[in-house]
């Protein structure tokens, strides 16, 4: 099987992708972290969920984002990939929840603006966690693209 030759669109995609990556993941992994960590200093100081927070926080939304957004990128309808097609949701449903959490119980103001700065850092985060698999493929855009007809043999 020969190899594809990647054009001008292939790439820029690919570096759309990465740039997108590199600044959307660590920012709201940072946030994830601080955030947990403020949220912690509100807690009683004989909690140990206080010391937890900032790091289990991060972890959790970077694990459980890339485990459903891998088995959403990988899974068809007859192969199914970790969770499947359909699974995902229910994860991706806790990491909002807790995204949304953390960022609203680590404000120092409580109010619409920390909503709303939460679900806007939530999203690109998200976004970022959710392109990251097919950003790391080798065979990206044969992985968005729909599948060719085959041929007819005949």
């Amino acid at each position: 099987m020969a190899k594809e030759k990647k054009g001008p669109a292939d790439w820029a995609m690919r570096v759309v992708l990465w740039l997108y990556a590199l600044v959307s993941i660590p920012l709201y992994l940072w946030f994830l972290h601080h955030m947990g960590d403020r949220w912690g200093q509100h807690l009683p100081a004989d909690d140990d969920t206080g010391f937890w927070l900032p790091i289990v926080v991060p972890l959790t939304a970077f694990s459980f984002t890339t485990l459903s957004s891998t088995s959403w990128w990988w899974s068809t309808e007859d192969r199914p990939f970790l969770l499947g097609r359909k699974g995902w949701r229910f994860v991706m449903v806790f990491v909002v929840a807790m995204s949304l959490m953390a960022g609203f119980f680590g404000s120092p103001h409580r109010d619409v603006v920390a909503v709303l700065l939460t679900t806007m850092v939530t999203t690109i985060g998200i976004a970022g966690l959710w392109l990251l698999p097919p950003t790391l493929s080798s065979p990206l855009l044969d992985t968005l693209r729909r599948p060719k007809a085959s041929a007819d043999p005949s």
